[in-house]
């Protein structure tokens, strides 16, 4: 064989692979080895949410029922001040959800709660609580270290509401970059914004919030917390927004999905027109399979997202949309605690159990 041969064979070999690269089909930009969530996923099994104990203690179909919540990964809220009990509740929940697997991933929202609450947004904060955030924060990173974590970090409060003006808008989205920044150099960490549903905030008002809120440090945001609306309205949601982001100089972003109580979506809007003074955490959990306009139990975590679309009602858009921007559904809202975040409440995880349309 001449030179020449061999380097037109080269040559030919070099197009043709050219060629196969160019005419593949689109890599979905959440392939399963680029998913940071993917593999396996913790299962707390402690005191401290009750959700397991009541599982433990409970017998046949009560069991059953108990099961739909205890043995399903969720992630916990930690949201107290106090930064020894910060330390300890983060470490025992850490702790009692990997059970020495340190690859096992530990899911929870971080939410430390502002000065005076919603109601002290006409009230700027002092220096002392801008600089007790920031040690909130440094200590809940100490405590989580190595761990394989995910985290949904809330910026709430951070806008104006009916509620009220925020006088101090820009200090506490400095706060908020800095918990995103700082919780985004832990080196199994993957952090998420929380950025509320598409009944919420416009796609272009949550795209501006992401931004002055650190999404520059992040995997993404986390869209549906506390709200219920459907899987299908979250992903067109999420999708316009990682567009707008790719657009302002931060492409790549991605999403996870809350669907812990969406069961039978609806949203704020909806239920302001079914009772006559709208209160949104007045829905009540279903009463029946059947009842609309009402909180049950959604589709289980997982990072399988695609695949879903009848029991979903998803278009093939929607599920292509799905591959392309999340990274998985979770639970991160917890029905099955009074009004949604009080006090746990058997009762309500029993009929969010009952009437959930996923087994």
């Amino acid at each position: 064989m001449t030179g020449r041969t061999v380097i037109h064979r080269l040559l030919v070999a070099s197009v043709a692979a050219l060629l196969a690269f160019a005419l593949a089909p689109a890599v979905p930009a959440r392939a399963a080895s680029t998913n940071p969530l993917a593999g396996r996923w913790g299962l707390y099994t402690g005191t401290w949410d009750r959700t397991y104990p009541a599982y433990r203690h409970a017998r046949g179909r009560q069991k059953r029922l108990f099961a739909k919540v205890a043995l399903r990964p969720h992630a916990a809220w930690f949201a107290n001040p106090d930064l020894g009990k910060l330390v300890d509740h983060l470490g025992e929940y850490i702790r009692n959800t990997q059970h020495g697997d340190p690859n096992a991933l530990v899911q929870f929202a971080l939410f430390h709660q502002w000065p005076h609450r919603e109601a002290g947004r006409h009230i700027p904060m002092t220096q002392q609580e801008q600089s007790a955030y920031r040690t909130w924060i440094d200590t809940a990173a100490r405590t989580i270290g190595n761990t394989r974590a995910m985290v949904i970090l809330e910026p709430d409060l951070a806008l104006d509401a009916p509620s009220g003006h925020t006088v101090d808008r820009g200090v506490r989205l400095s706060l908020v970059r800095y918990a995103a920044q700082r919780l985004s150099t832990l080196p199994r960490t993957t952090v998420y914004l929380e950025v509320g549903a598409p009944d919420w905030l416009k796609a272009p008002t949550a795209t501006r919030l992401l931004v002055d809120a650190g999404v520059r440090y992040t995997r993404g945001f986390a869209v549906g917390g506390t709200h219920h609306t459907s899987v299908g309205a979250d992903v067109d949601y999420a999708t316009r927004i990682v567009s707008r982001l790719a657009r302002s100089g931060y492409p790549g972003k991605h999403a996870v999905l809350d669907t812990a109580d969406n069961g039978r979506p609806f949203t704020y809007q909806q239920s302001a027109r079914k009772y006559p003074r709208p209160r949104f955490h007045a829905v009540g959990i279903c009463r029946t399979k059947r009842e609309r306009r009402c909180i049950t139990l959604g589709i289980p975590p997982t990072t399988h997202v695609t695949g879903h679309r009848r029991a979903l009602h998803l278009t093939r858009r929607q599920d292509a949309r799905l591959a392309a921007v999340v990274d998985a559904f979770v639970w991160m809202g917890r029905p099955w605690r009074a009004n949604g975040g009080g006090t746990f409440a058997p009762k309500r995880l029993l009929q969010a159990a009952r009437t959930t349309p996923f087994r």
